[in-house]
């Protein structure tokens, strides 16, 4: 590798195109970043620091000329300050085109475009594929306000907006507009790179991981791409990132507001949990560069290899999607399931799911045995909360949890889970009716964690189920105590529960027997329970129909109709 120290006029100037490689991340300099390049340029500009200003190295590797005359270098670290830099100096000349149109052509002529070439090749720096349209635009000069929103919510935008509105105030300490022709100077001359450039024999991914190392700037799922990429033959990168990859990373950015790629790197990590394998999420990068590298050495051309193990990942990362995203999911009735999954947070069991919709999607399964498989799963689950069976052991479970089902019953899954979680013991135990039902009527369930009360809400609901064939509208009820939450009681439930109102209130105010679904939370609130009584029993709810017999409301009540709800989720959840 040879360095040596350069301007931003002579990295730019000539034949040159600086292309950003798809194992870099997208552009993500925020304002803290541009605010301090500014800071260094007003710092500059206004003599406070006097001669040359070191900005970084910026590492780079030259690939064959084109037949044309441009030399490509593709960048291995430095292109969140090269594409900084860029941007600014398209603001520049986009603001000198008033007072100065030359030098305003000069900019970009010399630095931002090669003149006489056409396509991609047009520009002095290319970004990835995922930061080229919002890039070309600013290059281009078509910065449009209200055109595609997408593309101006993006970090590119976002750093053009910045320096845009630097250049518009008054240089800080005087009253007078900067002078644009002394700022570029400043970029172009003053700020100075070590530029370092790699040998065409070396591999500029490893080049790259190696300076990556600490693992802080990329996440696991950029690595992952990064390497995937790398492996592959050049001429085939760019359609296989279109094809494949870019829609699959398009569809976790649309489902997610933020941290996509976290989201992304979860998918990875169940994907190599599916089959047993115990990885936790640090290694995911690590443990599938490995599957790649052996998938690569088994084909007589490796590329082969890297995308037989490509197409199996996606594949699998769509199924994730699936489970994971209401509207990636087609079918309604495995949507709801997924829902009622979101909804209970039971989420591990995905590693052993993503198995299974391959079986569905294969035709090994029909839509109805996958159901049955939900039905059990989410048993599995609902009994284990009511229970209190610690969680722990949920990872290692759903890790081994397909092939062990394969090993009981290779040819009928449903069968086979359910014998498999019947055999489990202790920990990892699948409660019978008799520990279930004594969960049901004695635990706590509603909290104040809204997480665990939707848990609550969503039980309720499926009791409701079970005991109407009418369709109910779950949106406007909520979440009713029948004996009030308000402490101490009002009079009128003290002398109803007796003597000992305040224990019966500390005991029972929380659990199943004392809760139900209402659309009148804030009439009912603390009111009497002959109050309450009179709208439970006016009420379209099938699960207040109970009360329409009741007249008294102590302990031996709210035990006596938790009984009564427990025997009904035995049935809705069965073992």
């Amino acid at each position: 590798m040879k360095a040596s120290e350069t301007t931003l006029r002579n990295l730019l100037e000539g034949g040159k195109q600086f292309q950003i490689p798809l194992f870099q991340r997208p552009y993500s300099w925020k304002d803290e970043n541009w605010e301090a390049l500014w800071n260094d340029l007003m710092s500059i500009y206004s003599d406070e620091v006097k001669g040359s200003y070191f900005l970084g190295s910026i590492v780079t590797q030259a690939e064959l000329g084109t037949a044309d005359g441009i030399t490509p270098y593709v960048v291995i670290d430095g292109q969140q300050r090269l594409t900084t830099l860029s941007i600014l100096l398209a603001v520049l000349r986009n603001h000198l085109k008033k007072s100065d149109k030359q030098m305003s052509e000069q900019i970009q002529e010399f630095y931002l475009i090669n003149k006489y070439q056409k396509n991609d090749e047009h520009y002095k720096v290319l970004p990835t594929q995922d930061d080229r349209e919002a890039y070309k635009s600013i290059i281009d000069s078509k910065v449009t306000k209200g055109k595609n929103k997408e593309l101006q919510l993006g970090q590119i935008y976002k750093a053009y907006n910045f320096f845009d509105k630097q250049m518009k105030k008054h240089e800080p300490d005087q009253d007078i507009p900067l002078d644009l022709s002394k700022l570029k100077t400043i970029i172009l001359e003053r700020l100075v790179l070590v530029n370092i450039t790699s040998d065409t024999n070396d591999n500029p991914y490893l080049i790259f991981e190696s300076l990556n190392n600490k693992g802080e700037e990329l996440s696991q799922a950029d690595l992952v791409r990064n390497y995937i990429f790398m492996k592959l033959p050049n001429e085939e990168r760019e359609e296989v990132y279109k094809t494949e990859w870019f829609p699959l990373q398009e569809s976790f950015k649309a489902n997610m507001e933020k941290d996509y790629a976290e989201k992304l790197t979860n998918a990875f990590l169940f994907y190599l949990r599916k089959d047993g394998q115990a990885v936790n999420e640090k290694e995911v990068y690590k443990t599938i560069k490995k599957r790649f590298d052996d998938s690569a050495k088994s084909y007589e051309k490796p590329e082969l290899g890297i995308k037989t193990q490509l197409q199996n990942l996606i594949k699998f990362t769509n199924y994730y999607k699936r489970l994971n995203f209401e509207d990636e999911e087609s079918e309604p009735r495995l949507k709801n399931w997924f829902k009622r999954f979101e909804r209970l947070d039971f989420k591990t069991c995905h590693i052993f799911l993503m198995n299974v919709y391959n079986e569905y999607q294969e035709k090994c399964l029909s839509l109805t045995e996958f159901e049955q498989t939900l039905r059990y799963l989410e048993s599995y689950f609902v009994r284990r909360w009511l229970a209190r069976v610690s969680t722990r052991t949920l990872g290692a479970v759903f890790n081994s949890l397909y092939n062990q089902v394969k090993d009981n019953n290779p040819n009928d899954l449903v069968s086979g889970l359910r014998a498999v979680l019947i055999s489990f013991e202790k920990n990892q135990r699948w409660p019978d009716d008799d520990e279930f039902r004594k969960g049901l009527c004695n635990e706590a369930l509603y909290s104040k964690s809204s997480s665990v009360n939707n848990r609550v809400k969503l039980l309720l609901e499926s009791i409701e189920d079970s005991l109407t064939k009418e369709c109910v509208d779950f949106k406007d009820l909520s979440i009713e105590h029948i004996m009030p939450q308000k402490s101490p009681l009002p009079k009128e439930w003290q002398q109803m529960l007796g003597a000992n109102y305040s224990n019966v209130q500390k005991k029972w105010l929380h659990t199943l027997g004392n809760l139900t679904l209402t659309g009148y939370n804030s009439e009912l609130s603390n009111g009497s329970f002959e109050k309450k009584v009179i709208l439970l029993r006016d009420s379209n709810v099938t699960l207040n129909q109970y009360f329409r017999k009741i007249n008294i409301w102590d302990e031996e009540a709210i035990k006596t109709r938790a009984e009564y709800l427990a025997e009904i989720a035995i049935k809705v959840w069965p073992r």
